[in-house]
């Protein structure tokens, strides 16, 4: 969660945000590193855990059939994907995303969230397995990937916390604040302008491009969870992880911006 948001106005205790960071970023980017099934591996728990906090957050179903046709549909989408057939990955995703929605149709909330969490999560995590596997230098693009969702955050907390200033969006989150948006994706942007820097890459302008479209996507990302947990009455998606809330409030941001990862990879290749 992006932290134009400030979850705890007082500056409450920072000390569990800070072990869970420490815990999260050497899985994180350790598996990215190692790639094949370790990395496919990781993707595929995340998954799960954000449909149980996806099914207990829009209808209170973690534990019915919607839940397991989902999660049964990520391991399946994340086994093909990471074997190298996203596309195949894809429909399997789409497919039990529609299968779950037949499954949960007699139930009186909105019948179609089964296929929404299909898109929302479970398209998302093909995405991350294509980019690691597939695309060009898809490891370190992973790290970068990672890195500058990581950066937005922090920096839309800080900068968000410290300027404060006009609303981003009252209606959905009334923490958020333009200062804190703006401050996340400068820091994705300087982010990616300290990787190439290190990692001694020729071309700075495309990465600079790709830290600003990762930033602004991992913001997106964030309003996107912030307006369906006032849409479901809901805080924190979850407290799995201490001081950042559920596994969802964690990676709402990655969510978009590893879509726009891959939608500008395949954009490249198409006109390459």
């Amino acid at each position: 969660m992006t932290g134009s948001e400030a979850r705890d106005p007082e500056g409450a205790s920072l000390l569990p945000r800070i072990a869970t960071a420490l815990l999260l970023i050497p899985l994180a980017l350790g598996s990215a590193l190692a790639g094949g099934r370790v990395y496919a591996s990781v993707i595929a728990a995340m998954t799960i855990f954000l449909i149980f906090e996806w099914t207990r957050m829009v209808d209170g179903a973690e534990l019915r059939r919607g839940f397991y046709t989902l999660s049964a549909t990520a391991a399946l989408s994340c086994f093909f994907a990471a074997g190298g057939q996203p596309m195949l990955a894809l429909w399997i995703a789409l497919g039990g995303g529609a299968v779950a929605t037949v499954l949960e149709w007699p139930k009186p909330n909105p019948q179609s969230w089964p296929m929404v969490g299909a898109v929302y999560i479970i398209v998302p995590a093909v995405a991350a397995l294509w980019v690691n596997r597939d695309a060009v230098a898809g490891e370190m693009l992973t790290v970068l990937l990672f890195l500058c969702v990581w950066a937005t955050d922090s920096g839309a907390l800080l900068v968000g916390r410290t300027v404060g200033g006009p609303k981003l969006v009252p209606r959905i989150s009334p923490r958020k604040t333009w200062a804190g948006a703006i401050g996340g994706v400068i820091a994705s942007v300087l982010t990616a302008w300290a990787f190439g820097w290190l990692f001694r890459f020729d071309a700075a302008d495309p990465l600079l491009a790709l830290g600003l479209i990762l930033g602004i996507a991992t913001v997106l990302g964030d309003i996107a969870e912030s307006a369906l947990k006032r849409r479901y009455g809901m805080k924190d998606s979850g407290g799995a992880f201490p001081g950042h809330g559920g596994v969802l409030d964690r990676l709402d941001g990655f969510l978009f911006a590893v879509l726009a990862l891959a939608g500008t990879l395949l954009l490249l290749q198409s006109v390459s």
